[in-house]
């Protein structure tokens, strides 16, 4: 990464408060900078083997259309989340990504393939045990990310 120039910045977005105050961070830290915003999305039928319980009550012809549903959401998040950051003063396009395994192996092959240098992720300032039970993206990135990764923590209650 060259350091005359900003990077092109992977932001993950999810429509969160910390998700759109990574978004303000990152505009003060990197003004005018190239931002590919970021919004990842689970299949149905994922979530239909993860909850056993919700298969007798969606038969396998309403898959394809409620994917498409949450295809169509994930990328109205994405462009939300462009909005807001060409608000910011970004330069910033929308994407959404298919979730196949976990969402850090999306961000990062999505970092790839839209030829980030850096991502960014808002944290959920979870601590202790409950972090350890429920994991998150920004530590799992900081495990499995060959990229630097810049974690914004949730603003300070005023």
């Amino acid at each position: 990464m060259s350091t005359d120039a900003t990077p092109t910045i992977l932001l993950c977005y999810d429509g969160s408060e910390h998700a759109t105050h990574a978004i303000s961070v990152t505009a003060a830290l990197f003004p005018g900078a190239t931002v590919k915003v970021l919004h990842v999305w689970e299949p149905v039928e994922h979530i239909i083997a993860r909850y056993a319980v919700l298969a007798p009550y969606l038969g396998g012809e309403l898959i394809p259309a409620a994917d498409a549903g949450a295809e169509e959401q994930s990328d109205s998040l994405a462009d939300e989340g462009a909005k807001l950051a060409k608000q910011a003063g970004l330069i910033a396009t929308a994407h959404s990504a298919k979730l196949s395994t976990t969402v850090w192996e999306a961000v990062v092959a999505a970092s790839t393939s839209l030829g980030a240098q850096l991502i960014v992720t808002g944290t959920r300032s979870l601590s202790g045990v409950h972090e350890l039970v429920v994991g998150t993206l920004s530590h799992s990135l900081l495990q499995h990310s060959e990229l630097p990764l810049l974690a914004i923590p949730a603003p300070l209650p005023d």
